[in-house]
């Protein structure tokens, strides 16, 4: 997959040639603190590893997938979108779609969190046909949180139901709450 928006690239990850870039990320635990996987992962097979098992797992549900986010402008990676199966409680596809990030710390609070999501959105309600998308976060992480209300994400409320049990706090976009258009 590849999508373009205005600042970014948005493409499939490439587990040999970016796992080194993608150790900003993966390495860092201001992001790993957020993901529900507190390891960090600080050497190239490592990320590797991650990386590979992302496409993998991608490789299962065809339209769906984890990229890279690439900055137009540098050409550097800053991110992971992912549109993939929500995890139930078992840790197996609970029949919703998730949408979720994973950004380098350098890279927040520039917007490329919610233009990204918004591109992915479009794709998988357009493209996909998808009738709704969820995204969960952690409660204390509220970053994420204002990225899925730029994104005019309905605040569902707590949740147990998703990855294996715990507290999330569960958003959902569906395809005609209101008109796809980029975030203010």
């Amino acid at each position: 997959m590849q999508l373009e928006t205005e600042r970014l690239l948005i493409r499939d990850w490439q587990p040999d040639m970016d796992a080194a870039a993608a150790i900003a990320i993966y390495g860092n635990p201001q992001v790993t603190e957020w993901i529900g996987d507190k390891s960090l992962d600080q050497t190239v097979a490592a990320v590797q590893a991650r990386l590979q098992r992302y496409c993998d797992r991608a490789a299962a549900f065809p339209g769906l997938g984890c990229w890279a986010v690439v900055q137009q402008d540098t050409q550097a990676i800053i991110g992971t979108l992912l549109l993939m199966p929500l995890p139930g409680q078992d840790n197996q596809p609970s029949g919703k779609v998730e949408i979720g990030w994973h950004f380098r710390p350098e890279s927040w609070g520039h917007g490329y969190a919610t233009e990204a999501a918004y591109g992915v959105l479009k794709m998988g309600f357009t493209a996909l046909d998808l009738p709704a998308i969820y995204a969960v976060a952690l409660l204390e992480n509220e970053r994420s949180m204002r990225v899925m209300q730029r994104l005019s994400m309905a605040d569902l409320g707590i949740s147990h139901d998703y990855y294996g049990g715990h507290p999330l706090r569960l958003f959902r976009r569906t395809r005609f709450a209101v008109p796809i258009q980029p975030p203010i």
